[in-house]
Formats: structure tokens, sequence, C-alpha cells
């Protein structure tokens, strides 16, 4: 199993730049974690501190709309993807709730995780914030993009 973790890290985006070495610590301080169709992952406002990355199945990410309780599906993840990653760096509670659409497999870092990473190997910790900045980006990037065609005339 710890050489499909280690394989799983290296194909993801927040872990690019990365060395054998620094792969190999950062897949010692992550855990597998399976989660049902149906179940929630974690809800828009819960504090939490953790990021996944999504191996295999699919998640729904979902908006709270109005009072009602009702909510949107505003995205979908799929292998390669990552969620949570604002929860290591703003320490905020969840913008989102996110809930399996299908059998999922996810491997999690904490952010007690991260900065065990950060002490051992603060090169590799550098890279993943700097991949974290360029995910944010590009996922602003896209908001705006989709704000600006809702606001036109």
């Amino acid at each position: 199993m710890s050489v499909a973790v280690a394989e799983v890290l290296a194909r993801m985006r927040l872990f690019n730049g990365l060395d054998a070495e620094q792969l190999a610590d950062a897949e010692k301080l992550v855990f597998v974690n399976r989660v049902a169709a149906g179940d929630t992952v974690c809800r828009e406002g819960d504090r939490s501190d953790f990021v996944c990355f999504v191996v295999r199945g699919r998640l729904d990410i979902l908006k709270a709309q109005g009072e009602d309780g009702g909510a949107a599906v505003i995205a979908h993840l799929t292998p390669g993807d990552s969620l949570g990653e604002m929860a290591l760096v703003d320490h905020q509670p969840r913008s989102a709730t996110v809930r399996a659409a299908e059998d999922t497999t996810l491997v999690v870092l904490t952010r007690k995780g991260f900065e065990q990473l950060r002490r051992r190997q603060p090169h590799a910790a550098a890279l993943m914030m700097e991949n974290i900045a360029r995910l944010l980006c590009e996922n602003l990037r896209q908001t705006s993009s989709r704000l600006a065609r809702f606001m036109l005339p």
C-alpha cells in the first residue's frame, strides 16, 4: 500500500516539484480514507484542518443557498483533484460542503502532518505552498470569469 500512496502523491498537483525523498517523508504523514456514496466529507462552516486528494471516485462540492437549507452543486472533484487547500493556509471554517457522489478513496494530510513536513522538509513545504497558491489563483480566475458572465447586461 505504501508504494501506491507515494505514486498517488507524485501525481497530485500540490506535490509538484518534490523529489523522491520529500515524497517519502510526505507519505509517512498522510492516511487513506474511504467515503461511501452519499456520506459527507466536511460541512460548510465546519472548523477543520485537512486537505484531501481524490484517488478514486467523485465528490460534489455544495454551497448553501439562502436560509431554506438548500444547496447548489458548484463543482465536482475526480481523481487527481484536491480539496481543503484553504484550510492549510487561512485556518478559517470550510467554505463549502463536500459529499461523496460515489464511493471515494481519499489521501488525507492534516495541518499537523503538514507542520511536521515543514519541520522535516522545509523546502518541500514551501513548494507545496507555492503549488497551493497557484491552484487558488487558478480557481479565483475561473470564479471571477464566471461571475463576470453573470454580471453582463
